[in-house]
């Protein structure tokens, strides 16, 4: 089920596709799809704190619409972001928090890597279920298997 093929009216006013603002003559990207027990997005070639929020706006959107606490976040051939407050990360974080979303972000460089390690020690210490993983398959498993209660695997 993709964000165009939404069940019922839930996430109609979803923005999906391309981001308004562009680099080197190619705008960021998304896809954004609900999946057995957990919310997947995918962002592609972002350069900008702008087009992350607009892409977190979308999720956000797309987690309501579809009912969806556990978000599976892929970042591919991205800029790393390390100035996060130029996209509101704490408001989303305070979000996170106060509905109990549980998010794993996994990211395809080693750079994209270190600002989603910096990213999970922030929402860490607010006390939000996020972690950052080098492998999809690792995500998943921490999305939708481990045991909310008990203290989580360390992240690769």
């Amino acid at each position: 089920m993709t964000i165009e093929d939404p069940p019922g009216n839930a996430a109609a006013s979803v923005p999906h596709g391309r981001a308004v603002a562009t680099r080197r003559g190619s705008a960021a990207a998304w896809s954004i799809s609900a999946e057995p027990g957990y919310l997947r997005a995918e962002l592609f070639n972002r350069h900008t704190a702008e087009e992350t929020k607009k892409f977190l706006e979308a999720v956000l959107a797309a987690a309501l619409g579809f009912r969806r606490p556990y978000v599976l976040i892929c970042v591919r051939n991205s800029a790393p972001i390390f100035t996060v407050e130029r996209y509101g990360f704490s408001s989303y974080l305070d979000l996170a928090f106060e509905s109990r979303y549980k998010i794993a972000l996994v990211a395809d460089t080693i750079e994209l890597r270190i600002a989603h390690q910096y990213i999970a020690t922030m929402a860490r210490i607010r006390g939000v279920r996020l972690r950052a993983f080098a492998s999809e398959t690792e995500a998943v498993f921490w999305l939708t298997y481990w045991d909310n209660s008990s203290a989580s695997p360390d992240p690769v």
